[in-house]
């Protein structure tokens, strides 16, 4: 028996209509939802998502369903899988509030994108997380898959595919044009990106405040950059990514507007770039650069990029 006074994270909460549920306080004060596509008792209203018994059928039923708030956590089932088919046709509109999907490999959660070039993923609100899950690109050169519109925005172990060539995202995480998505975190994610229009894999064109982008892997066909910021950016870090860049022409893994700010540190890039003279990290040159390796084709070992002086 405990003693007198002794205070536990675990509490009792009340389920409207259902039963008693005992629930962890140690990740968040909030409620927690669940989101499972392949539950028997699953739905759309806002009557669901309580239990995992009775889950929200969709992420786009929990964020509609307007039970959501700051410090909540949406529990997504792993093996869960649903569809984007229109532009904003999820928006996540909520302040503060994680999603983090259960399942390994290819068992995480799955969001698929296809139907119109338009179909995306809105960030509408601030400290919005995406946690352990994965994005497939299934239609012809869609715009912008995740459009950022909001501060503190966080990708976490997350992963990003093209279906082909040709069913492709042009940018899977596009920055506000204004400066509305500071703070962005990209983190321990994975880029596999084939499609021969595509832009860029994360592109920050405003102005955008102390973002980080670190620990991803990217492997795709970018045509601007993998990791681009054509407006100025500041007290950005863009460190430990490892980024190969199949575009045939004299390709960029990080292109940055000249007078950003921040750090970039122990990159390692390379790709099919011929022309030894064109730089794979190019821009950003009021940035402090730290041990940063490039390979070119035909190369077997990365060279410090830029070079030493």
């Amino acid at each position: 028996m405990a003693a007198a006074g002794t205070r536990s994270p675990l509490f009792s909460r009340h389920t409207p209509g259902g039963v008693f549920s005992i629930e962890s306080t140690l990740l968040t004060l909030g409620n927690y939802w669940y989101v499972d596509s392949g539950a028997a008792g699953k739905g759309t209203t806002s009557s669901f998502g309580y239990q995992p018994d009775t889950p929200f059928s969709t992420l786009v039923a929990a964020w509609d369903s307007g039970n959501l708030a700051a410090g909540d956590i949406v529990l997504v089932a792993a093996g869960h899988t649903e569809t984007v088919s229109a532009a904003a046709g999820m928006d996540c509109d909520t302040a503060g509030v994680r999603v983090i999907g259960l399942g390994t490999g290819d068992q995480r959660p799955t969001v698929t994108l296809d139907t119109d070039a338009l179909a995306d993923i809105d960030i509408d609100a601030a400290n919005i997380t995406f946690q352990n899950l994965r994005f497939i690109a299934n239609f012809l050169d869609i715009a912008a898959a995740i459009d950022v519109n909001a501060d503190g925005f966080t990708a976490l172990r997350c992963e990003f595919i093209d279906t082909s060539a040709i069913l492709n995202a042009l940018i899977w995480i596009l920055g506000a044009t204004a400066g509305t998505s500071d703070r962005m975190v990209v983190a321990e994610c994975e880029f596999y990106a084939f499609g021969t229009a595509n832009t860029a894999a994360v592109s920050m064109p405003g102005t955008p405040d102390r973002c980080i982008i670190r620990d991803n892997i990217f492997v795709g066909d970018w045509g601007t950059a993998a990791i681009l910021a054509a407006g100025i950016i500041t007290k950005a870090s863009i460190l430990r990514n490892v980024i190969s860049n199949l575009d045939a022409g004299d390709n960029v893994c990080i292109n940055l507007a000249d007078t950003s700010t921040g750090i970039i540190a122990y990159n390692g890039v390379g790709g099919r770039e011929t022309d030894a003279s064109t730089d794979q990290i190019t821009g950003g040159t009021t940035m402090t650069l730290i041990q940063n390796y490039a390979v070119d084709e035909g190369d077997r070992s990365g060279v410090l990029e830029p070079a030493a002086t």
